[in-house]
């Protein structure tokens, strides 16, 4: 079982919601947001987790460790590509298929997801081993992400200051700017933003978008012209979103196509 103790307030663990049937054997591990400070774990975590059991899916909500226990990059990768090979080694147990175990992010948590699905093969473990069973997400969904750590004109600073500290690189934030490095053997990525977000600028989504393009990667690309930053999956939540939430709606029979 997925556990790694820190100390006695930070650490990180998965929170397991099991469908009662899931035929088609898929699981979703979600990272809330919370520009990598803290994690909005209901409205981006526990509703989510819910609504996926609602569509027989078995759902993971990670607890990833995040700035405001001090933790940085690579602590957060590290967390998500051990809940990935966990979920997968104890696949039967779960009662999922652990070649369609995918991750889905919101805000920030997007952007941790889109990190797991361009870096599957680079381990940041510093347990100095390579593991056996393979970090790659099987899709990745990202919902009104974070996506550049280095653009000026749209970087989300307080994300990148929680990830990578005042004293960032600027290699480090290349590295982690999403949009310069897809790759052709991505999984597919579902992607959400709104035109009108005061938070994260939703030209993060529109660039990447753009790279996802570029290199040929499998994705759908839902771009609402409203504010909103922050709903989930609550058409109530949000900022201003009243049609953003739908995107709901299609990332099931999304889900379907690829799966």
């Amino acid at each position: 079982m997925f556990k790694k103790i820190l100390s006695k307030i930070n650490h990180a663990k998965l929170k397991v919601f099991k469908a009662k049937e899931n035929p088609s054997g898929v699981s979703v591990i979600i990272c809330p947001g919370g520009s990598y400070a803290y994690l909005a774990r209901k409205t981006e975590g526990t509703d989510v987790a819910n609504w996926l059991n609602s569509h027989n899916i078995t759902a993971f909500v990670l607890y990833y460790r995040v700035g405001m226990f001090g933790n940085r990059h690579p602590a957060m990768i590290q967390d998500l590509q051990d809940a990935i090979r966990s979920v997968k080694e104890n696949s039967r147990d779960y009662g999922v298929d652990p070649d369609k175990v995918g991750v889905m992010g919101f805000s920030a948590g997007g952007h941790l997801a889109g990190t797991a699905g361009t870096y599957f093969d680079r381990n940041f473990s510093d347990a100095g081993v390579e593991p056996p069973v393979s970090a790659r997400p099987a899709f990745v969904a990202m919902i009104y992400p974070v996506v550049s750590m280095s653009d000026e004109s749209i970087v989300h600073k307080k994300s990148r200051r929680n990830l990578l500290s005042r004293r960032y690189t600027p290699e480090a934030a290349r590295m982690l700017s999403l949009e310069y490095n897809a790759r052709e053997d991505m999984p597919p990525v579902f992607l959400v933003h709104c035109a009108g977000d005061k938070t994260v600028d939703y030209r993060n989504a529109v660039n990447y978008a753009a790279a996802l393009t570029e290199k040929g990667v499998s994705h759908v690309f839902k771009l609402y012209e409203e504010p909103g930053h922050g709903f989930g999956i609550n058409p109530k939540k949000g900022k201003g979103a009243k049609q953003a939430p739908l995107w709901t709606q299609f990332f099931i029979p999304w889900l379907k196509e690829i799966i």
